[in-house]
């Protein structure tokens, strides 16, 4: 049964070392069997993190928490007359977009300062996501930069914040801080509180706590990675519980694939032929997963994100089969 205890940690300085090996494999068995893995030395600064974290909290207690609150009376009241209120989340939230095209100046009640914090911030976690991404191509046996180069579209990748606050809840019973999921982007790079637990992922049928740990970063697996690697990495279904006590932060960000990025499994993955074309055949014929958009994918996403993932798989398989087998007009 897995435990926190084996919960997969990377120190990213062993990267640099003859340890480097070690590490690697870590990452390798994380992203095939957790789809989770935490972060320490990842050269996003201390400091930084530090005033995220201060910013952030500052920020729902000012602008949101009495907002929340209004939301919370009316929440328990329903759910203790009997009402079944498992399809909310128990979540303050606000989204911070940051490619193609920012939406920070556009944000209402958010300082000058809080934009430029989190503007630095997004900067660092964009170049983790992708050093990320580069050691999953080593890993994987793809060529540097083939994930970045996928994920590209016209206009380059999509890329944002979900910036979270989970306040206590004295009925944990009746509702969860976010219902279970699966990601649908690409890889996710998540700041969470280190003083309030609550993130599970489902692990070989039981919920593993994702360990709260200071100035970590915790990465995983979206969709789309479970699709390019054609099941070598999964995707995981994870969840926020709530807490009687302790209001938790979360700040997560999307590297995503662009809105018309194609999304397919790497023909190195799926079987090699002779010759490009016949290696585009031959792993067409052998991959599990279909070929598609992204903005497809997130349209079907959207309207059933706490199902099982299995399901959008196959409806994007079916409809690209439905593309192919269409007639071809004739003038």
């Amino acid at each position: 049964m897995a435990s926190v205890a084996s919960f997969p940690v990377i120190n990213m300085e062993k990267l640099e070392t003859e340890e480097r090996g070690a590490a690697m494999e870590v990452i390798r068995d994380a992203c095939e069997n957790w789809g989770f893995f935490e972060m320490l030395n990842h050269d996003i600064s201390h400091e930084l993190m530090d005033e995220v974290e201060r910013v952030s909290k500052a920020h729902y207690a000012n602008c949101r928490e009495e907002k929340f609150k209004e939301f919370a009376r009316r929440t328990l009241e329903a759910g203790e007359k009997g009402a079944d209120v498992k399809d909310v989340d128990w979540e303050s939230t606000f989204f911070v977009r940051h490619r193609p095209v920012s939406n920070l100046a556009d944000l209402p009640d958010v300082d000058d300062h809080y934009r430029q914090v989190m503007k630095q911030f997004a900067a660092e976690i964009e170049k983790l996501s992708e050093r990320v991404l580069d050691l999953l191509c080593e890993n994987l046996g793809l060529e540097k930069g083939y994930l970045k180069k996928a994920f590209a579209g016209s206009n380059g990748p999509t890329f944002g914040t979900k910036v979270s606050s989970y306040p206590p809840c004295p009925r944990p019973d009746l509702v969860d801080g976010l219902r279970a999921h699966t990601d649908a982007g690409g890889i996710i790079l998540l700041f969470q509180d280190d003083q309030v637990s609550g993130l599970q992922l489902l692990k070989d049928g039981e919920w593993v706590d994702v360990p709260p740990m200071r100035h970590a970063i915790v990465a995983n697996i979206g969709d789309q990675l479970e699709v390019i690697t054609n099941g070598r990495y999964k995707s995981v279904m994870h969840r926020v519980l709530t807490r009687p006590d302790g209001n938790r932060m979360s700040i997560a960000s999307f590297y995503n694939p662009g809105a018309d990025a194609v999304i397919f499994p790497a023909p190195a993955l799926v079987g090699a032929g002779v010759g490009a074309e016949a290696e585009l055949t031959d792993a067409a014929a052998a991959a599990t997963y279909p070929r598609f958009v992204f903005e497809d994918y997130m349209n079907l996403y959207v309207r059933h994100k706490f199902e099982a993932k299995e399901p959008r798989f196959e409806a994007m398989k079916s409809a690209a089969e439905v593309v192919h087998a269409a007639p071809i007009a004739t003038a």
